[in-house]
């Protein structure tokens, strides 16, 4: 399923603000990465990755999830996933 770079960014959010309830998520979340939001540690980076499998049917392989510590590495693989 092919997604806008806008669409994405307003899935990601969507997606942040159900794994991290007690957060307030910005509205530019661009440069968002682990250690922003209070929740976004190493344990809710990991259920941020398993949400974000799971909303967009997509696999990080064990070399992305240990990388990703960003928002905009999420979308790098976000992107590379859909080719």
């Amino acid at each position: 399923m092919y997604m806008s770079d806008k669409e994405q960014l307003m899935k990601i959010r969507e997606i942040l603000q159900e794994v991290f309830p007690e957060d307030k998520i910005p509205d530019d979340i661009d440069d968002l990465k682990i250690g922003d939001l209070p929740s976004w540690d190493s344990l809710g980076n990991f259920n941020l990755i398993l949400a974000i499998e799971t909303e967009l049917q997509i696999r990080f392989s064990m070399e992305q999830i240990a990388d990703v510590d960003s928002i905009k590495k999420v979308l790098k693989v976000i992107k590379d996933n859909n080719g």
